[in-house]
């Protein structure tokens, strides 16, 4: 479950490469120009104002006067360094002829569209102003960068039981099961529907599963929104207040980047200590995680030493 509502929450934040074809800084800017220049590939600067404007909204800035100077300068030298990253990941799967089959690509794109009722996952592509070809271009990227991650990255460590045992013991207490709840949830894209839907409600017209299969753009909403049993940390942290709810409680209305959204909680499991077996999932999960962090520092670092990456710092201060 968890899997599924990141990959319906994170669809825009992960497809960043892919859109925002409109808008960007002043047009007195030439886009031609090179706004960095890595191992003799040049991106330009319409490339780079598509990213700037896919941070922007990610970040939830519309107008370059709702932040401050640092907050700007924060914000170009993170959307740099993203460039940057993505150009070197292309330039090393295309050096070490990584590639996916189409049987793969298929897979990928069919598990993302699953789910979503009638012709809600179109209506998606088009409230993240991507294209169907956008999309799936940045999906088979994804694929790309994930192989090549996990061949250079996470392939080359691991962790024993041993290993995991010691970590246990020395941090019992930090593995029991969290409360977890049931939700059901509806999404849509503006304020009026998601108030049109409160209305009916309160109303008692529909129960809220049937709103979710009439109403909801995520892929659970054919399943009348069931997100199943989820935990605390599992969800964006503006959904937290979901596990104030009682049982048969509904949330307020909630905004997010990607639209409007509802919670009704249909039933919560309290916390409880877990075993090492239990456990051992996700001991090797944290252990590996820190590992891999670590392994890909290290390779990104080597990478960036051994390529040559020039920055036109002087258009770079005039975007905004």
């Amino acid at each position: 479950m968890k899997n599924e509502w990141l990959a319906g929450i994170a669809f825009g934040m992960c497809l960043s490469i892919a859109s925002c074809s409109n808008g960007g800084p002043p047009d007195a800017l030439d886009d031609s120009v090179a706004i960095v220049t890595i191992n003799n590939e040049e991106v330009l600067l319409d490339r780079f104002k598509m990213e700037f404007k896919a941070h922007k909204k990610k970040f939830w800035i519309q107008e370059a006067g709702e932040i401050t100077a640092e907050e700007l300068i924060w914000l170009k030298n993170r959307t740099l360094e993203q460039v940057v990253q993505n150009t070197l990941f292309r330039q090393e799967v295309k050096k070490n002829n990584i590639e996916i089959s189409q049987e793969e690509l298929g897979e990928e794109l069919l598990k993302s569209e699953v789910g979503y009722p009638d012709d809600s996952f179109n209506k998606r592509l088009e409230f993240e102003g991507l294209s169907r070809k956008e999309w799936e271009n940045a999906i088979e990227n994804n694929l790309l960068i994930n192989k090549l991650i996990n061949n250079f990255v996470n392939s080359k460590v691991s962790v024993s039981d041993d290993e995991m045992l010691l970590y246990f013991e020395a941090n019992e207490a930090r593995f029991h099961k969290s409360e977890q709840v049931r939700a059901l949830h509806i999404m849509v894209e503006t304020e009026e529907d998601i108030h049109e839907i409160q209305k009916k409600l309160q109303s008692k017209r529909k129960d809220f599963s049937g709103l979710a299969k009439e109403y909801s753009l995520g892929p659970e909403g054919a399943r009348g929104g069931d997100l199943g049993y989820f935990e605390s940390g599992q969800m964006p942290e503006e959904f937290d207040n979901v596990f104030k709810l009682k049982v048969n409680g509904i949330s307020d209305i909630i905004r997010t980047p990607y639209g409007f959204h509802l919670f009704k909680v249909v039933d919560k499991i309290e916390d409880r200590k877990m075993s090492f077996d239990e456990s051992k999932k996700q001991i090797e999960q944290v252990l590996l995680r820190g590992l891999q962090d670590k392994a890909f520092h290290k390779w990104m670092i080597q990478l960036k030493k051994k390529s040559v990456i020039e920055v036109n710092y002087d258009f770079l201060e005039k975007i905004n």
